[in-house]
């Protein structure tokens, strides 16, 4: 399974959907390779990413925090 892959299936997530108050019905419209509304979705978008690339998770995270200022 690649990363988009991996990506889709946490869209199908009946968590994710509450998270986001999708209902659970309904799919998440959302793609791998455009930017997102949803913080969430581009958090695991980079979180897939950054394993695609073999980035180390402390680059991960930095990014993380940086992009949402935690």
């Amino acid at each position: 399974m690649d990363g988009k892959e991996i990506f889709y299936e946490i869209m199908k997530s009946p968590r994710l959907k509450d998270l986001l108050g999708v209902p659970e019905d309904s799919d998440i419209k959302e793609d791998f390779n455009t930017t997102s509304t949803h913080k969430e979705i581009t958090i695991v978008r980079n979180i897939i990413e950054g394993q695609i690339r073999h980035t180390s998770e402390d680059s991960v995270f930095k990014n993380i925090k940086k992009l949402y200022d935690l």
